[in-house]
């Protein structure tokens, strides 16, 4: 008896299930994001000294690694004694940092209180120019700022950065300490040799690119702030080094820390002087030096580290701004840049890792690359 030829599926419920698959995949993927987000923000108090301490993490790591790269004393430094000097050197330039900074700030507060009444003339010329009405619209939103609201954030802020400090340094000490036992981990993780170089191959390639990307951003920061100070100097603007460090530590959050490092030494120069002539000399040197070492240094510098778009840049800024503040504006590039690396290394993500990236020239694992220890911890 010869079997009947299969029914022939109707073309319609062939695109109606299609469609809804794809709609189920979708509906999917939105709830996961959703609860990612919503765990995130309810967890930042944990999760944001586990972030910061992964970060110092990978820049201790990094700054050992060059230390035993080092002519004459680097050949003769183990892991161990090059780790416990990176985290010394990190320390004690961390410590004048802050001293620096906080010296300088508590006499650059005291200005902010008379900011707003040096800028009674510019109101004046606005009155003059442009009608009562815009005068009074203003004033109101200069009112509104409250400098000296802001400054009390900004030392609030600062005070709040120094209490964690403590917390990440407990972090960065235990995640050092486990280091020891990694490649251990590894082993019994994945028994299989293959998977287990594959595995060593994506943590290398996740702590090659963070720790590029933050050594290049350490240099050009330190690089954007020495020639500033220059310019402050030069110019006579009061507390040099406060702007200088302030200038330093903005420039790590893409584009808009530029822009506030430039515009807010040039603001409180009308705080201190009487004419517009230094405040514009401020701003053009300040603003020359970040817009030629970050439209053309660094760029030669970064290359293709992170190989991601400028709209991805801008928007995880934003994001990780929104919600965990400035610590997550900060941290945005590199977190971002994590889940890039990881992205690409999935079939069913890959295409949305293609999407964020810049040229649309993602890496895949190398599992046969041969790694150490070393290699695949930052």
């Amino acid at each position: 008896m010869t079997g009947e030829p299969p029914p022939v599926a109707d073309p319609r419920e062939v695109v109606l299930r299609t469609a809804t698959g794809s709609l189920v995949r979708l509906a999917a993927l939105l709830i996961i994001i959703a609860l990612f987000v919503a765990l995130l923000t309810a967890g930042s108090g944990f999760l944001v000294p586990i972030a910061e301490s992964l970060i110092v993490w990978f820049v201790l790591n990094s700054f050992a690694l060059r230390l035993r790269t080092a002519p004459v004393i680097g050949p003769h430094m183990g892991r161990g004694l090059s780790i416990a000097l990176a985290a010394l050197l990190i320390a004690v330039i961390g410590l004048m940092t802050v001293y620096s900074g906080v010296r300088s700030f508590l006499n650059t507060g005291t200005q902010a209180v008379a900011l707003q009444a040096s800028l009674d003339p510019l109101l004046h010329f606005i009155a003059q120019v442009m009608g009562t009405e815009t005068s009074a619209v203003v004033d109101y939103v200069f009112d509104r700022i409250g400098f000296e609201t802001m400054f009390q954030k900004l030392a609030l802020g600062l005070l709040g950065l120094i209490n964690q400090f403590g917390v990440v340094a407990i972090y960065v000490a235990f995640l050092v300490a486990d280091q020891a036992f990694f490649d251990v981990k590894m082993r019994a993780l994945f028994p299989d040799p293959a998977r287990r170089a594959h595995a060593k191959a994506f943590l290398s390639d996740i702590s090659r690119q963070i720790s590029s990307y933050l050594w290049i951003m350490t240099r050009v920061s330190l690089m954007t702030a020495v020639l500033s100070y220059v310019v402050m100097l030069a110019v006579g603007l009061d507390s040099p080094d406060f702007w200088a460090i302030l200038i330093f530590v903005l420039n790590f959050i893409p584009t808009i820390g530029s822009i506030l490092g430039t515009l807010l030494p040039t603001f409180f120069g009308l705080v201190q002087f009487d004419s517009l002539g230094p405040v514009m000399m401020i701003l053009a040197g300040v603003g020359a030096v970040q817009f030629v070492i970050g439209n053309i240094i660094f760029p030669k510098l970064a290359g293709e580290t992170l190989n991601m778009s400028l709209f991805v840049t801008i928007f995880s800024l934003f994001f990780w701004g929104t919600i965990w503040g400035v610590t997550g504006m900060f941290l945005a590039v590199p977190l971002t840049a994590i889940l890039l690396i990881v992205l690409s290394r999935f079939d069913v993500t890959r295409q949305l890792a293609i999407l964020l990236s810049k040229n649309g020239q993602i890496g895949s694992p190398d599992a046969s690359r041969p790694s150490t220890p070393d290699d695949a911890a930052p």
